[in-house]
């Protein structure tokens, strides 16, 4: 063989070596695991208080406070034309107070003057009188106009010393047929609850009727007692309208009992303290 062939062969043969060694050493080598690169935690802040485990409580006792509710009964005046609901022990009574000019009935629901209705001969002087006077309450009472029964109401609602007063003056354009408007007026102890919202539902409950109507209206009668000069104190059994007719400045009924007190302003009897509440 010829010097320069054996050189060939001889070059052949190594680089057939070196690609064999190559070859097997990428297919032997080993894949290295990609790197997942791992979140950053951010150190916690010194400066950011961390909350302790909240402390386990021990369980509050739970008060009930109980409504007592009365059972209600329907009370009317045939002579000034109004009804109402009122708690069966609430003792009701109207008395005549006879003026110069003019005679106002108070029917007093809750005595010591915490719940009474004024029944009066309506005029606008009247009703504005009535209503400068409530506008003197301290702390001036918040106003509003309401309507309930077909009656207008100016309402006026003011609170001191732990009790709420509340005063509903009604319309003149609301007055009753025989001309007469109605004043309700109660004052509650904040300490009671329910005693405002008891008063309340009396108050919704006031309505008036027609004279054709008296007669069919239910409920019992309020018991009317009245005083004129030099008169003593009588109890109107059975209503006579004459008693209604102020024009001579006395008044007239039938079926008296009798009584020993003379002239001036008298409350009738009623329950003490809002001593029953009405019924829901």
């Amino acid at each position: 063989m010829r010097e320069p062939e054996t050189i060939f062969l001889i070059l052949v043969v190594i680089a057939c070596l070196i690609l064999a060694g190559c070859v097997q050493s990428a297919g032997n080598s080993p894949v290295p695991p990609a790197v997942v690169p791992r979140a950053s935690v951010p150190a916690p802040d010194p400066a950011i208080p961390v909350p302790a485990a909240a402390a386990a409580s021990a369980p509050q006792a739970v008060v009930t406070v109980i409504h007592y509710v009365s059972p209600l009964r329907d009370l009317k005046d045939s002579g000034l034309l109004f009804t109402l609901q009122v708690p069966v022990e609430w003792n009701v009574s109207t008395w005549r107070i006879t003026n110069s000019d003019t005679s106002d009935y108070r029917t007093d629901l809750v005595g010591g003057n915490a719940f009474f209705v004024t029944s009066y001969p309506s005029s606008r002087s009247r009703e504005q009188e009535f209503r400068d006077q409530f506008r003197q309450w301290s702390p001036l009472p918040v106003e509003s106009t309401v309507t309930m029964n077909d009656i207008k109401y100016d309402r006026f609602e003011t609170q001191a010393n732990g009790n709420t007063t509340v005063a509903y003056l009604a319309n003149t354009n609301s007055a009753n047929e025989r001309g007469y408007a109605s004043m309700l007026v109660f004052t509650a102890h904040d300490s009671n609850r329910f005693e405002k919202e008891d008063f309340e539902k009396v108050v919704s409950s006031f309505r008036y009727f027609s004279t054709r109507s008296a007669g069919t209206i239910p409920g019992e009668e309020i018991p009317v007692y009245y005083l004129s000069e030099n008169a003593v104190p009588h109890t109107v059994s059975t209503l006579d309208p004459r008693m209604f007719d102020t024009s001579d400045g006395d008044s007239v009924g039938t079926g008296y009992s009798g009584g020993s007190s003379k002239g001036g302003s008298t409350s009738g009897g009623g329950s003490s303290g809002g001593g029953g509440h009405c019924g829901h």
